[in-house]
């Protein structure tokens, strides 16, 4: 079994197991340093009858790979935020700006190609306390459906250990990895002195790579369950259970290369503690193609995604979709600079008391990486 198979499916696994985790390391050279930073800015609007004009983020991200030995590599990243909610009569824009939390990861390869260990850290870095005008800004921002830089601005401390096996079984590499994340409380409302402790989560992941002609195959089955949320030292809410599952197909066509994917994540109902009511379910399915093409140095990698939301307590039912074009172009200045610009377009919709809500967003990024 080659070794750079197994480990993309560590590395796979490492990504999955660990909640907020932040990209492998990947091709950073042992003794290296990668430095990451840019800008990303995403804007959405809505058609008459969601309450919502636009709803608008920029963000400057930070962070730093380091892959120190052979076996160690570590990496940190957090991000300068800021978004903003537009209501549909045109007045009273809300916007909440800040930090968010800072993530720190330790990657041990306990036996090299085969078994890794990793202690992550969320450090409290993030805006909490939030005023009402804050909460209704940053509360747009969380959606499956629509993509945003930034969804949460802060969480709390808390502390993520994880372990992932690959080991070959017939041509594939096989991989399973779990990881416990320990959560501590935070203050989230400005207004309410008391403290919010999400529960902790246990998270599961197989996942299988194998070499298909030219190209690679990579599946993976990801399950999380969570302990109850508390606020003001009082059980209030138990999370549904979390399933996702993903299958991706590279390959090369002439001098292109292709990639088609596709991921669903369904969330089970929670219920609420106070009054035991049920919430709803969720499901998003998402199925893509993206290219990488080569221009002299530089790589060309256009996509094509499209996602579909659907909710419901009892029986589910469609809540939206989107159809989202990018590109991404990455220029190399330097042997240790390079420069990735992406644009993108949205178009789609959101179901909101039974009326289709037309939808329509672009965004905008700047990455730079710089090797030392």
């Amino acid at each position: 079994m080659n070794a750079a198979l197994r480990n993309a499916a560590l590395a796979t696994l490492v990504a999955a197991a660990l909640p907020g985790a932040l990209r492998a390391q990947g091709d950073v050279p042992v003794g290296s340093v990668r430095f990451l930073s840019g800008l990303e800015a995403r804007s959405v609007s809505f058609k008459a009858g969601l309450g919502i004009k636009s709803a608008t983020e920029f963000a400057v991200p930070i962070g730093a790979l380091w892959t120190a030995t052979p076996r160690w590599a570590f990496d940190f990243g957090v991000r300068y935020a800021s978004a903003s909610r537009t209501p549909e009569a045109g007045t009273g824009k809300t916007t909440v700006s800040g930090l968010t939390d800072t993530q720190v990861r330790a990657v041990y390869q306990l036996v090299p190609d085969m078994v890794v260990v990793t202690l992550s850290a969320n450090l409290p870095t993030g805006k909490t306390k939030l005023t009402s005008d804050e909460l209704v800004a940053a509360g747009v921002m969380a959606s499956d459906l629509i993509p945003f830089p930034v969804a949460s601005f802060g969480a709390g401390a808390n502390v993520t250990t994880g372990v992932a096996v690959a080991v070959p079984v017939a041509g594939w590499a096989v991989g399973l990895g779990g990881s416990y994340r320990m959560t501590s409380g935070y203050t989230p409302l400005a207004a309410v002195d008391s403290s919010y402790k999400p529960g902790g989560e246990l998270r599961l992941r197989m996942g299988a790579d194998r070499v298909l002609g030219q190209g690679r195959v990579s599946l993976g089955f990801t399950f999380s369950t969570f302990a109850e949320d508390a606020f003001g030292g009082a059980s209030i809410y138990r999370p549904g259970k979390r399933y996702i599952t993903q299958g991706s197909w590279s390959f090369p066509v002439g001098n292109l290369g292709l990639s088609l994917y596709a991921w669903d994540l369904y969330r089970s109902g929670g219920t609420v503690l106070v009054g035991g009511s049920t919430t709803e379910k969720q499901n998003v399915l998402t199925v893509g193609a993206a290219a990488s093409v080569q221009v002299g140095r530089n790589v060309l990698r256009p996509q094509l995604e499209y996602r579909i939301q659907s909710a419901g307590v009892s029986t589910m039912v469609a809540a939206g979709h989107l159809l989202s074009l990018s590109a991404r172009y990455q220029l190399p200045l330097t042997e240790r600079l390079a420069l990735q610009p992406a644009l993108r377009f949205d178009t789609g919709n959101q179901i909101y008391n039974g009326a289709t809500i037309g939808l329509t967003g672009w965004g905008l990024s700047v990455g730079l990486r710089a090797s030392m």
